[in-house]
Order: structure tokens, then C-alpha cells, then sequence
């Protein structure tokens, strides 16, 4: 069995479906990259974030309002820079560390599950393990998966300081589309569970996953960070208590062997600088390197690999391959290739992993260590980094007659906070998916690039755990802001890091407020924009600063840019009726002020605007509706700053020596009418659209009761043709 080696933004989040919403969880995260590369592929955005930032940002904003994208996120190691209004739920109480995508389209959904975190490392660069799979709504099986994904991240949102708007969002695409799928029957075969810490610990999943008559046969664990080396773990009065240990030991049985795959992050590409020829017969028992070039469809490559020189005669040369196979190669050959500089010894490998519960482990069970070179070649001969940050544990066992390898892809490292214990025992939040494989699987197939090394040919040392850092931004438990209003409401927290004294709260180079201590409750800040440049907070304190995600409260409301707030009568008029873009119309606004888009749009409407004009908007309107993809998409056309329910109000408040009741309650009544008679096709959404829609079509009613005219004959017929008279409260 070989892993497919591919892009995951490409294997996941490209399409030529348009997204209905997605869901991103991460230990650490990147925003830059997130909202350049992640989000530029989910949302088929077309500007270039480098090259027209402001008009990429207006684009992505854009795109957000009608595509409900929700992130969750450890809050003590992400990065600054957040620019987009996307949710940034922020987790505090737990180590959060699973790594899960969910993205909705409309036929299908798809999910990974892995190591890698929400940058560039995490996508392009580590050597990361995702297991990625597209699911039916339709079929019982990918309903069940996708029902576990989703109270999984429904207790996600339960530990955010924050409880965000477009999780429940996505949510309910999600429950629209499987809520008639039926569940999958008791003896329906499962190749792939969805497991998770809030529920139970990893070790636990896997136990219970295992057949009551298994006998575990090998155990393979491939992690980049193990727990810390204790003494007392290590004790031979105390025993073993480690969670490697725990593994070994999850059937009865005798000792199974155990591959154990790490990093080797000092990896060389090339012999020692100025070192003398090295001696084979001295390099016995010691990892080697062999850096040469061959032909490979008429192209040289370059090539590096290491391997284990067990014994050396007269004429032989006895070896241990990088696979673990052994080998008999020409002891002339090999002192060639010393000569030139092509062979040598390396150093004895560092590895970060616990010597002591190690040492333990070796002398009751077989180990064999596995190496993942940090370091590599290029086909080009060129130095490239592929950091091991893939976590994988391989559990073969054989059952009534049959052996099978059960096989845990996630995030969770070989630690006691990540595997033994869970969410209510003070454990991780980790997540990561079941398999269940025919026969016996190793590391060594699964990653080609480990190269195996003698337990006693390395050096171990522990990684130093980072120091406790204070976090003065815990204190502010939300920062909201309310487009529709204009304003920023920062909430404090009830609780935080004690030692906070003088603080500033700053956006942008701008300061907006200040003081010394804790507050406590809501702090309401009047005349707030949320600009493209950032959508974060500042919060300075003991010289220090932090950023806080800024929340829009309801992104329909949200301009695409500053320059499409408050538009008038006329310039909504010209934007529904298709009679200018939104793109232009901002950059007139930019360029020429209120007086220029003042005299383009007398080229269009003349002195003022008449029935055909507004009529024309309320077709175009009724197309916006019909193409919208998503709830947010059709709220956005529905309430939106640029859509029905704010034109209907800018017409209706319009001063009337420039229009007439009678005209006012006529465009009223067309917009009714388009509404009424608008058929909406079949979609999972259709009751949420309908909701919606029946909502305006009360206040329109409303409206419309109100403002009939009264006494004017000939609007008889007008009352009669569209129904007005008498069916008040009909939607």
C-alpha cells in the first residue's frame, strides 16, 4: 500500500462546483496564507493578492457574505494579520490541536483529516498525512461520517470564546442535505470512522475498534513530538506507565514488535566540510550516505540514500538498505566511491524521543527505529527542506484467521494529552479517522523516504518545551462589529491573566481607547469601518501587543468596500437594473466623490428616475435571487446594503416633493408581485430560501397596507390587479 502524494488545496478545495460553505480547524494558523493561497482556491477567487490587493480583498469580502467559512483555532500560537471577515473562533480552555477541513457543495462534501495545520508548511511543505475522502449526502455510510465531523465541531464552538455566526451557517447546509438520509444498518461494514477526544480518548477508539479476540502482532507509530522523559515513567520499582507503553500493550499477549518512526532533522546532504577519506572498515555499525546520479528517461538525476553497513570482509561489503532489506555489494566499488567524495559516515543521528521509556521499551519488545530525513535533493541536485510532521499509528492484529492492520491517521502526537487521555480529563482536543486495512501494513510502506537505523546508532535528546507565555488578550472575550450601526463592541472577560495595568486599544494606527485594569461588560465604540487593510483588534499592554479577530456581527450587511456604503435611490437603482457595475460604481465613488457619480447617473435616469427604472431593478433582482447558491447568498440579495429590503426603504423614505404616494406605493406593489410570483428551484435550501422571502414579503405587506392611498378612484383597478386590498398578513 502506497500513499498518494498530492496538494491538499488542490485534492480538497479546488473545484468547479462553487463552495456552500466551509469549516477549517487548526493548532496553528496563518492568516496570510490562509486568506492568499486557502481561501483564493475554495472560493475561485480570480484578483491576485499581491499584485491588485484592494481589489482581491473586495472580491474575497464579497465572496464571504454569500459563503459561510468558519475557523477554529488554538488562541495561544496563532499568527497577526487577519484581513478577511471570515469567523475566527478562538479556543482557550484546551490544547487545541486537531487539523479537519469540511467543505460543502451542493452534490457532495468533502473532508480531510490530518497533520497538517492551516499554513504553508502545513499544506506545501512538511512531510503531512491527511486522509481525505468525498462524500454523498444520499448514501447512509458518508451521512454517518459526516454526522460525526458535525458534533464534533458543534463541541468545537461550545469551547470558543465566541459563539461566531457562520459555523451554524454551514451547519445548517449541512443538516438540509442529511437530515432524510437514513442511518446506516448494524451490519453495514465501516472502512473509516471519524474519531475524536471529546467523546472518548484516542487509546479508547482504538480499543474499541479492535475484535475481542485479536492478538496485536506489530505496532508502528510515526510522530514528530513524544511525551517528555520522566524518571518515574522510567522506573523500574514504578514500571512503565508511558503511552507507548499503553499501546503495547492493548490486547494480552506477548510483547509485539514495535516500528517507531521520528525525524532526522540533522540529516546531511553532503560529507563533512574539510574531513579526511573515511575508512570503511571503521564505519561498521553506522548509518552511511551515497549521494550519485543516474538516468531516468534520458534525464540525470540526482539521488541521495543512506544505509547501514552491517559488515565488511575482504571483497564484500554486507549492508542494511534504507528499507530495511539487506544487501551485498563489491567492497572495490564502495572504496570508489569514497575516494571521490560520493560515500560517507554520517554523524550519529539526533532524535527528539524519550531515551529512558525507550531503553524500557527495548529490552521487553523488538524496535525498529525509522528515520525521516529532514533534508533532501531535488531531481536538480538542489538542498530542500520536508520537515516529518505526519502522525500515524499502525496497530496489526490477526483475528479469526485473518490479519489486519487497523490504522489511526490524525493529528494527535505519542503523547499522554493527546492519545490517553480525553477532552473531560484534561486531554487535547485531537481528531482523526479509523481504518481498517487487509493484512499487515508497516511505516516503511506507507513513507518510502524512512530509512532505517540501529536503535544504538543514534543519539537521543528530549525537545525543551516551550516557556509559559502571558496572554493579556484573554481578557477581551469578543470583539463584534455591527455593520448595519457602524459600531465595535468589545466585551471583556470575567477572568483573565492577573497583572494587567495600563492597556490601549488601537485599529489600524488609530487608538480608540484606553485604560488601566480589567473592565467589565460591553465597551460600545461609535463610527467603526471595518477597513480591507485589517480585521483586528490591537490590543496593547506591559509594552506588548496582540491581536484580537474582530467579528462582523452579520456579514450581509458588510459593504464590499467602504466606498458601497450608503448608496442612494439612484445608484441602487443602476446597480440592480445591471446599468453599472458594482466594481465601476466604487471606483466612480473613489475617484470622482457624490458630485461625479451624481452626473454619470443623469446620463442614465435623466433628471430623476421613473417606473421603468424601478421596475427594471426589480427584475434584475428577481434574476439575483434565482442565481443565489447559498442562504447567505439569497439574505445578502434579500436584506443586504445593496439589495431588495434597502432599496424598498430608500424608495419609501424618500422625500415626496421628488415622488408621489401613489408612485411609492406602485413600485411597492410590483416588488410584491415579483416576489410572489417568484419560483425558486429544488435545492436542499429551498425552505430556508422560502422562509426568508416570506419574511420580506410580511414587511412589504405591511408597508404597502400602510401607504395605500385612499379616496383616488382609478386605483381601484391597481388595488385590484395586485391584490393588496384585504390580504394583510398573506406570505
Amino acid at each position: 500500500m502506497m500513499i498518494e502524494s498530492r496538494r491538499l488545496i488542490e485534492q480538497v478545495l479546488v473545484s468547479e462546483q462553487p463552495c456552500l460553505g466551509a469549516v477549517f480547524c487548526s493548532y496553528t494558523f496563518d492568516p496570510s496564507y490562509f486568506e492568499d493561497r486557502i481561501l483564493r482556491a475554495l472560493l475561485r477567487l480570480q484578483g491576485d493578492p499581491e499584485e491588485e490587493a484592494v481589489r482581491y480583498h473586495e472580491e474575497a469580502r464579497a465572496a464571504l457574505r454569500e459563503t459561510p467559512v468558519a475557523c477554529f483555532v488554538d488562541a495561544h500560537v496563532r499568527r497577526g494579520g487577519r484581513r478577511l471577515p471570515y469567523d475566527l473562533q478562538l479556543i482557550r480552555e484546551r490544547t487545541f490541536h486537531p487539523k479537519v477541513i469540511l467543505v460543502l457543495y451542493d452534490g457532495e462534501a468533502r473532508v480531510a483529516v490530518g497533520s497538517g495545520n492551516a499554513t504553508r508548511p502545513g499544506h506545501e511543505q512538511n512531510a503531512e498525512l491527511f486522509f481525505t475522502r468525498t462524500l454523498r449526502y444520499d448514501v447512509p455510510g458518508d451521512a454517518a461520517f459526516l454526522r460525526n465531523v458535525d458534533r464534533f465541531l458543534r463541541s468545537c464552538a461550545a469551547l470558543a470564546t465566541h459563539p461566531g455566526t457562520q459555523l451554524t451557517l454551514v451547519r445548517s447546509a449541512l443538516a438540509a442535505r442529511i437530515s432524510g438520509t437514513p442511518f446506516p444498518s448494524g451490519h453495514a461494514p465501516t472502512d473509516a470512522l471519524f474519531v475524536d477526544t471529546f467523546s472518548a480518548s484516542m487509546l479508547d477508539h482504538l480499543k474499541e475498534a479492535l475484535p475481542e479476540d485479536a492478538r496485536v502482532t506489530r505496532v508502528g507509530i510515526l510522530s514528530p513530538f513524544f511525551e517528555l522523559d520522566d524518571l518515574d515513567i522510567a522506573n523500574d520499582t514504578t514500571g512503565l506507565a508511558s503511552v507507548l507503553s499503553e499501546l503495547l500493550a492493548l490486547r494480552p499477549g506477548s510483547p509485539p514488535p514495535l516500528d517507531l518512526g521520528v525525524p532526522w532533522e540533522d540529516a546531511p546532504l553532503a560529507p563533512p566540510y574539510g574531513g579526511g577519506t573515511p575508512v570503511l572498515a571503521e564505519g561498521e555499525g553506522r548509518l552511511w550516505a551515497s549521494r550519485y546520479r543516474e538516468s531516468v528517461d534520458g534525464e540525470d538525476i540526482e539521488r541521495l540514500e543512506y544505509f547501514g553497513v552491517n559488515r565488511v570482509t575482504a571483497k564484500r561489503v554486507e549492508i542494511q538498505l534504507g528499507t530495511g532489506r539487506p544487501g551485498r555489494y563489491e567492497r572495490e566499488a564502495f572504496e570508489h566511491e569514497i575516494a571521490e567524495g560520493r560515500m560517507w559516515p554520517v554523524e550519529p543521528p539526533t532524535v527528539h524521543a524519550p531515551r529512558r521509556i525507550l531503553e524500557r521499551i527495548v529490552r521487553e519488545h523488538e524496535v525498529q527505529l525509522w528515520l525521516h530525513p529532514t533534508a533532501t535533493l531535488t531531481p536538480a541536485g538542489r538542498a530542500s527542506r520536508r520537515p516529518l510532521h505526519a502522525k500515524l499509528l499502525l496497530l496489526t492484529v490477526t483475528s479469526a484467521g485473518r490479519t489486519l492492520t487497523y490504522a489511526l491517521v490524525g493529528s494527535a502526537n505519542a503523547s499522554a494529552a493527546a492519545l490517553s487521555r480525553g477532552v473531560e480529563q484534561g486531554g487535547n482536543v485531537e481528531a482523526g479517522v479509523l481504518l481498517c486495512l487487509d493484512g499487515e501494513v508497516r511505516l516503511s510502506e506507507l513513507l518510502p523516504s524512512l530509512v532505517r537505523a540501529p536503535f544504538e546508532s543514534v543519539r537521543f535528546e528530549e525537545r525543551e518545551a516551550p516557556g509559559a507565555d502571558v496572554d493579556f488578550s484573554a481578557w477581551l472575550e469578543d470583539v463584534v462589529h455591527d455593520a448595519a450601526d457602524r459600531t465595535l463592541t468589545v466585551t471583556w472577560s470575567q477572568q483573565g491573566p492577573a497583572g494587567l495595568g495600563a492597556w490601549s486599544w488601537w485599529y489600524l494606527d488609530r487608538e480608540l481607547a484606553k485604560g488601566v485594569g480589567p473592565g467589565s461588560g460591553p465597551v460600545v465604540l461609535s463610527d467603526f469601518e471595518l477597513a480591507a487593510a485589517g480585521a483586528e483588534l490591537e490590543f496593547r499592554a506591559a509594552g506588548r501587543s496582540w491581536l484580537v479577530p474582530i467579528r462582523v456581527a452579520d456579514l450581509a450587511m458588510l459593504p464590499t468596500s467602504a466606498h458601497l456604503a450608503g448608496l442612494g435611490v439612484r445608484e441602487l437603482l443602476a446597480l440592480l437594473a445591471r446599468r453599472v457595475g458594482a466594481e465601476r460604481l466604487s471606483t466612480l465613488r473613489e475617484q470622482r466623490g457624490v458630485a461625479g457619480v451624481d452626473s454619470i447617473l443623469d446620463s442614465v435616469f435623466g433628471e430623476g428616475f421613473g417606473p421603468t427604472d424601478v421596475f427594471r431593478a426589480w427584475w434584475g433582482l428577481k434574476e439575483d435571487l434565482l442565481a443565489a447558491s447559498t442562504v447567505s447568498a439569497f439574505r445578502y440579495r434579500l436584506l443586504g446594503p445593496m439589495g431588495a429590503r434597502t432599496l424598498w426603504e430608500r424608495l419609501r423614505d424618500l422625500p415626496r416633493d421628488s415622488v408621489s404616494d401613489d408612485e411609492i406605493w406602485v413600485y411597492g406593489c410590483e416588488l410584491l408581485r415579483e416576489l410572489e410570483q417568484l419560483v425558486l428551484p429544488e435545492s436542499a435550501d429551498l425552505e430556508a430560501k422560502q422562509v426568508l422571502l416570506a419574511e420580506l414579503r410580511t414587511l412589504l405587506r405591511a408597508d404597502l397596507t400602510r401607504l395605500r392611498p385612499r379616496g383616488a378612484g382609478w386605483l381601484d383597478g391597481v388595488v385590484r390587479f395586485y391584490g393588496i386590498e384585504g390580504t394583510h398578513g398573506k406570505t
